[in-house]
């Protein structure tokens, strides 16, 4: 049984802090990377050794940057920038479902699907390579087992018994046992195993310590005719004395600050029955140590029960004001009583304009920040699940585990549907991260389920679900990813097939049985390869190994060390130079990667499936972290690399990592017993908690999405123009000899234009005038990101804002002062009408 962790709850077992850094494993694998070496960029020095600020009343001849609109689209079926959904959780900004009880509440059993990779073989036996398996003997006695990679791809059997190798070989992990398949497995090819473990109904939830011998157990048989699900919970306490209460708690970060406040009407919803003793148990709703204390939201309700299944609704109003910090706690309390419980939800009724699984303040921020796609990759929670989980209802969706460093499992994963709805709402193109282990027929499945007929087995389930039209009826484009990070098996171990050559060869076995699917049109589908930004290699491996993909995507994160932090110069240069460096340059990795995907065969679209700062290691006090990396400075890196790598390379799919998660660990070499956080790496800091701020990375894709149009059409800078030298700096390697101050993005459709200058300079304002045939004039429409000070956050209060303004008789020649360290966006109409 779990204890109670109302006053110490902050994080699950599922936190990004127990993983590795997701931008990059350059530390890990040193042998393997590419050097980047820079030359000089050849582009005009400008003035940059002017001091102080300059405004355009005094701009002098020689010091105005002349910007020139060109005509010709240099990118066409340009997209808004986007963002992945990330992790649905219990504590943080990650409460994105509206039903607050989203662990469990339906009290569902288990699935184990995990990715093993042999290191040693015999006829009869498999033995994994990591010595920090923590799973017991037999934990998959009795999976269904195939090797999905290599020579030994095809054979299948049953685990006769797992055992540990610890006792015999300390550097090996679990072997797997099982009858002679008729032919020899080869070490280093990958295999996949299955099970499925019910049981456990309370995994999610918390228990009191149940008294006299009350106890919790499945109930798999006597099952509410109305539950989709295959488990419900038993609760013995009929005797004398005994008790059983049972918890969920939400909102559990700490007591400084709430993500969920809870404002106007709720319904806790629930199926229960009598079996025995008395007919009652009792529930209640409660904020609990606040600061004036506990708040009552739904008080202690005895609930008559009958020997018959019967659905229950309780209602409540509440009225926080942001004032109200501390664990929300759910608790069903049974004494003298034999009860069968299931299908817990505790939700806002749906409003007007969200009929959607997820929250009115979610969907409204998303809505706010626009995004062009909106990437699912569920970590953890999805890994280890089949596609029929996925599509099953939350009701009867199973926990879902892989990893080989774990043997417990207490989140279900989001739905896909309620994915999909959510992308319907907001008009955005879904990419949704499968899981590793999904199988060529799961794959052909997927397709019949998002494009086939009402008619098809799969096309009948979707329409189950309320959606009869195909979704690709809906969305011009669905992206599919075979897994996450398949690279990267330090982070994802169990989850991941981390071999360039053998990762390609099975996706283009699962991507070769979704194209064969009846309902498949390859103009709706994008089906993408991950690989690993700073290994360009890796790319090419992965594509000269496989078939039948449209993309490959990276993650090419920002300023993922941290160590100087002793002049905004020593901080904002490099990092302002970095997207420059590695978007830009040839020989940035960037470049390369876009290199290795057009000599694929077939070439291969680039697409980023997340991007961010990465600051996760470096020896820098926690103030300098905390003032830097949810920083004005940051948000503006951040765009500005996002619209080079579309500007540069053409890449027009790009997600944020990512909407939700309010901190992370920090490492600090130096200090290995620190405890650093980082505010990294959700965008918002709370959506309907005590602040509703966002972070100076979403204003900045906000503005930026305001801005971009279907094409993207040339700019060419003359006059000043000017450059800053960048040196190494220790903060993540970073060195330029030219880095650009000023950097300049347009847009074009038909007689809409618009135009996103960033203003890099760290310490003066830059006057710019405008020419060409299509230059802004008369009535423009001027947005502009920035703020008192570079370091400026919104952690506590605003601010960072984004600031409107018309700008009347604009006239192109005349000098435009661009604040220092600004992202600024123009928009006009060459019909002379106002855009906004």
């Amino acid at each position: 049984m779990k204890s109670d962790p109302a006053n110490t709850l902050k994080q699950s077992s599922r936190t990004r802090s127990s993983i590795l850094p997701r931008a990059c494993l350059r530390r890990y694998f040193p042998a393997i990377l590419l050097t980047i070496s820079l030359s000089p960029f050849p582009l005009t020095l400008g003035c940059h050794s002017a001091k102080g600020l300059l405004g355009a009343a005094n701009a002098a001849q020689g010091t105005v940057t002349d910007i020139a609109i060109g005509s010709t689209a240099r990118l066409t079926s340009v997209k808004r920038l986007g963002v992945n959904l990330s992790v649905q959780d219990f504590y943080d900004s990650g409460q994105m479902l509206r039903n607050l009880v989203s662990r469990n509440p339906g009290f569902e059993g288990a699935t184990w699907q995990s990715i093993i990779r042999c290191k040693r073989v015999t006829v009869t036996s498999c033995t994994d390579g990591n010595q920090y398996d923590t799973w017991p003997a037999d934990f998959i006695k009795g999976a269904s087992f195939e090797f999905i990679t290599g020579p030994s791809k095809g054979i299948h059997g049953t685990v006769l018994s797992s055992t540990k190798s610890a006792a015999t070989n300390p550097n090996l992990g679990i072997t797997l046992n099982f009858a002679n398949p008729g032919r020899n497995p080869t070490a280093g090819d990958f295999v996949l195993v299955r099970i499925d473990k019910p049981g456990d109904p309370i995994a999610g939830w918390w228990a009191d310590p149940a008294k006299n011998g009350a106890t919790f157990s499945t109930e798999t048989s006597d099952l509410s005719p109305k539950t989709p699900g295959k488990q419900a919970l038993r609760i013995t306490a009929a005797g004398p004395g005994q008790t059983a209460t049972l918890h969920s708690y939400f909102d559990t970060y700490g007591h400084d600050r709430s993500f969920v406040q809870l404002r106007g009407p709720y319904n806790l919803t629930f199926r229960a029955k009598s079996v025995g003793g008395g007919n009652t148990f009792s529930v209640s709703v409660s904020r609990l140590a606040t600061s004036i204390g506990n708040e009552t939201l739904l008080g202690a309700r005895p609930i008559s029960l009958t020997q018959q299944w019967k659905d229950y609704s309780l209602s409540f109003n509440a009225s926080e004001n942001g004032k109200m910090i501390g664990p929300v706690d759910l608790a069903f309390s049974v004494s003298g009583a034999n009860i069968l419980l299931d299908d817990v939800a505790l939700e806002a009724p749906p409003s007007k304009n969200n009929n959607t699984a997820f929250r009115d303040e979610v969907v409204e921020t998303l809505r706010t920040l626009h995004p062009g796609v909106l990437r699912s990759m569920d970590s953890g929670t999805s890994f280890g699940s089949s596609i029929d989980n996925m599509l099953a209802s939350a009701f009867a969706r199973k926990r879902t585990g892989s990893s080989l460093l774990s043997t417990t499992q207490e989140d279900i994963p989001m739905g896909l549907h309620d994915f999909l709805q959510l992308c319907q709402v907001l008009g955005t193109e879904p990419w949704y991260s499968m899981p590793a282990g999904t199988s060529p027929q799961e794959a052909k499945n997927l397709i019949e389920y998002l494009a086939g007929s009402p008619t098809t087995p799969y096309g009948a389930k979707r329409a189950a679900s309320g959606q009869s039209a195909p979704w690709t009826s809906v969305f011009p484009i669905i992206h599919l990813e075979l897994g996450n990070e398949q690279w990267n098996g330090l982070s994802f171990y169990g989850a991941s097939i981390y071999d360039a050559a053998a990762f390609g060869q099975r996706a283009s076995d699962v991507y070769a049985a979704a194209r064969s699917s009846t309902s498949y049109n390859p103009a709706k589908f994008d089906l993408i390869l991950g690989s690993w930004a700073v290994v360009p290699w890796w790319t090419k491996e992965q594509l000269s190994n496989s078939a039948h993909y449209d993309s490959v995507a990276v993650a090419p994160y920002l300023f993922n060390e941290f160590n100087d932090a002793s002049s905004n110069e020593a901080i904002f240069g490099p990092m302002f130079a970095e997207p420059e460096m590695i978007d830009s340059l040839p020989s940035g990795f960037m470049a390369q990667q876009l290199k290795a995907a057009r000599e694929g065969s077939p070439p291969a679209k680039l697409a980023i499936y997340e991007v961010n700062l990465s600051t996760t290691q470096g020896s820098v006090p926690q103030a300098a972290l905390d003032s830097v990396i949810p920083s004005l400075g940051a948000g503006l890196a951040l765009a500005d690399h996002m619209l080079l790598m579309m500007r540069d390379l053409g890449v027009t799919t790009q997600a944020v990592f990512g909407l939700s998660q309010y901190s992370n660990g920090f490492k600090n070499p130096n200090s290995p017993g620190s405890s650093l956080s980082i505010p990294l790496w959700g965008i918002v800091v709370d959506m309907g908690g005590n602040t509703n701020l966002r972070r100076p990375q979403f204003l900045a894709e906000q503005l930026a999405n305001e801005a971009i149009l279907p094409n993207m059409v040339g700019t060419t800078l003359t006059g000043a123009n000017p450059t800053w030298r960048q040196n190494l700096s220790t903060n993540d390697k970073v060195s330029l000899d030219h880095a650009h101050l000023l950097q300049t993005f347009a847009f074009a459709d038909g007689i809409h234009h618009s135009l996103i200058v960033f203003n890099l300079s760290r310490d003066r304002a830059l006057p710019i005038t405008f020419s060409g045939p299509n230059a802004p004039a008369g009535s423009v429409a001027f947005s502009q990101l920035t703020a008192a000070k570079i370091t400026d956050t919104n952690e506590l209060k605003e601010n960072v804002t984004i600031t409107k303004k018309s700008l009347d008789n604009f006239q192109p020649k005349a000098p435009y002062s661009l604040p220092p360290f600004s992202m600024n966006v123009f928009k006009w109409d060459t019909s002379g009408n106002t855009r906004h």
